[in-house]
């Protein structure tokens, strides 16, 4: 499957979470369990996707409130591509199975970058886990 193709489901993916918070909730565990199973392949870029993933729960949750629909979007996109099964790189190869994982990732980090912030700075005030 190529990369565009894998990035338009996400895109779909990601507008049906908007409308259903208890599938981010879903979505969020799921990807929690994938991390947790491929924390070595997934690198540097490991601790910013749990932050993109707890961003997703606590907004499902309903506790996070502050977040726009368009870095909603970006943030259950990404974690929907890392996700889904079918890569343009295929997640189980060696060293370069996670390549375009980490690249959404980045890119989404990248664009949230305000957001990823102000996340990181609510969740230092709340104490209310989301896992």
């Amino acid at each position: 499957m190529d990369v565009g193709k894998r990035s338009e489901d996400a895109e779909k993916q990601a507008k049906v979470i908007i409308d259903d918070p208890a599938a981010a909730v879903g979505m969020a565990d799921k990807a929690q369990q994938k991390v947790r199973k491929n924390q070595g392949k997934l690198g540097s870029v490991r601790r910013d996707l749990e932050t993109l993933i707890r961003m997703l729960k606590a907004w499902g949750k309903g506790k996070y409130k502050g977040i726009g629909i368009a870095n909603l979007l970006i943030v259950a996109g990404a974690v929907f591509y890392f996700l889904n099964p079918i890569d343009a790189v295929v997640d189980f190869l060696p060293l370069v199975g996670f390549t375009d994982d980490v690249a959404v990732i980045m890119f989404a980090i990248a664009r949230l970058r305000d957001e990823f912030y102000k996340f990181q700075d609510w969740e230092q005030t709340v104490d209310i886990s989301v896992d």
